[in-house]
C-alpha cells in the first residue's frame, strides 16, 4: 500500500513538474494500437482495456519538422521507463491488473521537450469473479482501498493541469498574438484529450470500486454463512461427545453388571450345593442306621432346614434373572454370632456324624451383636465347616471358636480349626482365589468346585472385615474372620 501511494505521489508530482517544464509546441499522437496478435479500433482507444498477460504495442508520431532529431521519454504510472527512446513504438509486457497511465514525452536532441501525450489504460483478469477474489476478502478489500487512491491522484491531477493551463494562459498574453492563438488552440485540444481520458478512466475507476464493493458484500454475506455453518458443527460435534461419553458410561456399567453376574451365578451354585449334599448326607444317616425318635426329628428338622435354603436361592435367582439385575445388595442388621454359629452346626451335625468327624463348639459369651447380613454371614460359616468337614479324615475334630479381639478397633473373630491333612505353601498363596483347586482332596469323595473360599473372602469385605488361613502340612488347618463392631 506504501509503494502504491508513492507512485501515485511520484507520478502527480511527475506531471505537474514536466507540465511547467514544457516550451516548445512539439505534439505526441498515436498511430496505432495492438494487444497480442489483434489490433484496437481507433474508437476504442479513449477507453482501451486489455487482458492480463497480453502484451501492449503503440506506435505514434510528432508533429515536427523531420529534420530535426526527436527522442521520447517514457513514463507508466509515473515511473520512467526509457530516457532516450529513438523509436517510434514501444512494447509494454507483464501488466499488473489494476488501472494504468502510460505518459510519452518528445524532446528536442538540443533539450526543448513538447507537449506530453497521457495514454489511460487498464488491465483485467481473464478468471471470472470469485475463482481467487472469494479466497481471500482482505485483498477485495485492498483493491478498493487503492482504486479509492487512485481516484484521488487523478482528481489531483485534474486540478493541476488546470492550474498549468491557467498559468500557461497568462504567461502567453506576452507572446505574440498569432503564436498565442496557435498555441492556444493546441493546448486546448491537448487538454480536452486529456479531460476527456482522464474522465472515462475516472468513470472506469468508478465502476471498479463499485464492484469491488459488491463482490466486498457477497463475501461478507458467504462468511457469516460460513460462520454459521461452524457453529452448527459444533454443536452437532458437541452433542456427539456427550452421547460417546453417554455410550461409554453404559459400557462401563453392562460390564460391571455381567461380572457382578457371573460371580452370583458363581456364588449360587455353589450355596445350592451345600444344602443340597447336606441333604443327601441326612437321607443317608436315615437309611444306614437305627436312630431314635430324638434323633430322627433332629435329621428332619435339618432335612427341612437344608430345603429351605435351596428354595429360597431357587427364588433369588428367578427373580434376578426376570429383573435381568445383578445379586441385591446386602440387608444389615443387628444379630449375635453365636446364634448364626449353633444354626450352622445343627444343620452340619448329620454330615459330620456321616463322616466320622467331631464338631466342637468353643464360643464366647457376652459378645456383642454385630450389624450384619444373617444370610450372607451364615453361609460363610457354613461354607467354612462344611469344607472342614469334606476335607477331614475319620475320626477327627472340628472347632468351631468365637471370642472378642481387643485392638484399637475390637472386632468379633470366628475361627474353624480342623485336624486334618493341612495346606501346602502354594495352597496357601491361592486359597481364596475364585476357582482354585487345592491340592487336597475330600475324604469321602465329595466334588470341590474351588469357589467356597473364593465366596468367603467376598462376603467379609463387603462387611469391611478380614479373612485368613493359617496351616501346618499333616498337622492341620485354620480358617478365620473378623467383623467389626460397630
Amino acid at each position: 500500500m506504501n509503494n502504491f501511494r508513492l507512485a501515485v505521489l511520484s507520478f502527480i508530482l511527475f506531471v505537474s513538474v514536466d507540465l511547467a517544464q514544457t516550451i516548445d509546441s512539439a505534439t505526441v499522437s498515436i498511430t496505432a494500437i495492438q494487444v497480442g496478435n489483434l489490433g484496437v479500433d481507433k474508437s476504442e482507444w479513449k477507453s482501451l482495456s486489455i487482458k492480463k498477460n497480453l502484451p501492449l504495442y503503440i506506435s505514434f508520431e510528432t508533429s515536427i519538422d523531420i529534420n530535426k532529431q526527436v527522442i521520447y521519454k517514457v513514463f507508466l504510472d509515473g515511473n520512467l521507463l526509457s530516457a532516450n527512446l529513438l523509436d517510434n513504438y514501444i512494447s509494454l509486457d507483464e501488466l499488473n491488473i489494476g488501472t494504468h497511465v502510460l505518459k510519452i514525452v518528445p524532446a528536442i536532441v538540443l533539450g526543448n521537450e513538447g507537449i506530453p501525450l497521457l495514454i489511460p489504460f487498464s488491465v483485467t483478469d481473464e478468471k471470472p469473479l470469485g475463482a481467487e477474489e472469494t479466497n481471500d476478502i482482505g485483498s477485495s478489500l485492498l483493491s478498493a482501498s487503492c482504486i479509492s487512491y487512485l481516484l484521488g491522484g487523478l482528481v489531483l491531477l485534474q486540478l493541476l493541469i488546470i492550474i498549468f493551463l491557467l498559468s500557461r494562459n497568462k504567461r502567453s498574453e506576452n507572446s505574440p498574438k498569432k503564436e498565442k492563438e496557435v498555441k492556444s488552440t493546441k493546448v486546448q485540444d491537448q487538454t480536452m484529450q486529456e479531460l476527456i481520458s482522464l474522465k472515462q478512466t475516472l468513470t472506469r475507476l468508478k465502476e471498479d470500486l463499485k464492484q469491488q464493493q459488491e463482490t466486498n458484500e457477497y463475501l461478507q454475506k458467504q462468511l457469516k454463512e460460513v460462520n454459521t455453518n461452524i457453529q452448527d458443527l459444533e454443536r452437532a460435534n458437541l452433542h456427539l461427545v456427550e452421547q460417546k461419553e453417554k455410550l461409554e458410561e453404559s459400557k462401563y456399567k453392562i460390564e460391571i453388571l455381567h461380572s457382578q453376574k457371573e460371580d452370583m451365578f458363581a456364588m449360587a451354585i455353589h450355596d445350592i450345593k451345600n444344602p443340597a449334599s447336606a441333604i443327601r448326607g441326612y437321607i443317608e444317616l436315615l437309611n444306614s442306621y437305627d436312630l431314635n425318635a430324638n434323633e430322627q426329628q433332629e435329621i428332619m428338622v435339618s432335612l427341612v432346614a437344608s430345603s429351605e435354603d435351596i428354595v429360597k436361592l431357587s427364588q433369588d435367582m428367578c427373580s434376578i434373572l426376570a429383573k435381568a439385575m445383578p445379586e441385591p445388595k446386602l440387608n444389615f442388621s443387628k444379630h449375635a454370632i453365636n446364634k448364626v454359629i449353633e444354626t450352622v452346626v445343627n444343620q452340619n451335625v448329620s454330615y459330620s456324624k456321616a463322616k466320622k468327624v467331631k464338631l466342637v463348639k468353643r464360643t464366647a459369651d457376652d459378645l456383642p451383636e454385630l450389624n450384619i447380613d444373617l444370610e450372607k454371614i451364615e453361609e460363610v460359616i457354613d461354607n467354612l465347616v462344611n469344607n472342614a468337614i469334606k476335607f477331614a479324615p475319620p475320626d477327627t475334630t472340628i472347632e468351631i471358636a468365637s471370642y472378642l479381639k481387643d485392638e484399637k478397633k475390637k472386632t468379633v473373630v470366628v475361627e474353624v480349626k480342623d485336624t486334618g491333612v493341612g495346606l501346602t505353601e502354594e495352597d496357601l498363596r491361592r486359597s481364596f482365589q475364585k476357582g482354585a483347586m487345592l491340592s487336597a482332596k475330600p475324604t469321602g469323595l465329595e466334588k470341590s468346585s474351588g469357589l467356597g473360599l473364593w465366596i468367603v473372602k467376598k462376603i467379609i469385605d463387603e462387611h469391611n472385615g478380614k479373612v485368613w488361613v493359617e496351616s501346618k502340612l499333616g498337622v492341620g488347618s485354620t480358617f478365620a474372620f473378623e467383623i467389626p463392631v460397630e
